[in-house]
């Protein structure tokens, strides 16, 4: 008896050790380099390729302002359907300048907000398998892995804003329309971490992945698309955001979970963040009048706002060129949206 005892106290203190070694010994070495664009002077370090996990594309860069107390973070996601695009996406403006990236993150960093520009894992060109979830949930970790090492960046994990630009945008809204996508029973410290933001900024997004009830229903019922026509025009984008290979295999219960799962604007509900949609920098025309509008257009940015509004959740939304067709009354920009949520 008296070794049973024994052993039971061993292995009970072996256990309170482990326990305690995936939450207190979190320490990460961080190299600062120069930035790739010029901070004009502006106290802050940069430091790149920060791996948030073991694949080939899970790394991040950031930028962090010197401060005497934690800052706030603004994560950036890029676009790139799922299938191209790099971190790199933010070192120089982009759309013919009218995303001037340097001099927003300069003015975030004034105002002591960081910034962080991540890559995720790409879909496979043919045989994709696990579809957008796959992408999507290297973000919600890239999340998780920062907060899970706040004090290494100095950065207080309950002011953090998620931003991107089409796909990137996508993904920023399906983490943050989530309830909560931390497992806390899960062995990796990481992945018990909150993935709740205070804020969400979307550019040139999707309004939803649920592609055939959503498309067809709410966000181009003007034109009268049916799936036949967005089949047609989508079938190889359709097999990869699924993972599937055939119509059986699309034609499926799994597969319906799987769009209900994506339908961000079935997951936006009263509790969830802020939100800064900006869809302008298409023609209001036919989602299939030409090459990539379908996945940008204006009515992607219509449909958010009218199910924030009917919920009650605060947006600041511009969506429509020739026409424009709506624009927020406080011609608020996304950094500026940033400053104010974060300061709350």
């Amino acid at each position: 008896m008296k070794i049973r005892l024994i052993l039971f106290f061993l292995l009970s203190l072996l256990n309170t050790a482990c326990n305690k070694d995936d939450s207190v010994d979190n320490t990460i070495d961080l190299v600062f380099s120069e930035s790739p664009f010029p901070l004009n002077g502006i106290p802050a370090k940069f430091s790149k390729d920060i791996a948030y996990d073991t694949k080939q594309r899970t790394q991040f860069d950031i930028w962090l302002p010197d401060s005497n107390k934690p800052t706030a973070l603004v994560i950036y996601t890029h676009g790139g359907g799922f299938t191209s695009g790099d971190k790199d996406f933010v070192y120089s403006a982009q759309q013919g300048g009218a995303w001037d990236f340097p001099s927003d993150i300069r003015f975030l960093l004034q105002n002591n907000i960081a910034f962080a520009t991540i890559r995720y894992t790409l879909l496979n060109p043919t045989g994709e398998k696990d579809g957008i979830k796959k992408p999507m949930n290297d973000v919600k970790r890239a999340l998780q892995y920062i907060r899970h090492h706040a004090s290494n960046f100095n950065i207080d994990k309950n002011k953090i804003i998620l931003a991107g630009n089409s796909a990137g945008a996508g993904t920023s809204l399906w983490i943050a329309f989530n309830n909560e996508l931390a497992d806390l029973k899960n062995n990796d410290p990481v992945l018990r971490e909150s993935t709740r933001v205070k804020g969400v900024v979307a550019r040139e997004t999707q309004s939803s992945y649920n592609i055939e009830d959503r498309w067809v229903n709410d966000v181009f019922v003007d034109y009268n698309l049916t799936w036949a026509e967005i089949l047609a025009n989508e079938t190889g984008n359709i097999s990869k955001i699924y993972g599937v290979s055939s119509n059986a295999e699309y034609e499926s219960a799994e597969i319906d979970t799987y769009r209900a799962e994506v339908d961000m604007l079935a997951l936006l509900t009263a509790d969830d963040p802020a939100i800064w949609i900006d869809n302008t920098l298409r023609d209001v025309v036919h989602p299939y009048a030409a090459p990539d509008i379908s996945s940008h257009h204006a009515f992607h940015a219509r449909e958010l706002k009218q199910r924030a509004d009917a919920v009650g959740v605060e947006n600041s939304t511009y969506y429509g060129k020739n026409p424009v067709l709506y624009s927020h009354p406080s011609n608020e920009s996304w950094t500026q949206f940033c400053k104010r949520i974060l300061s709350l």
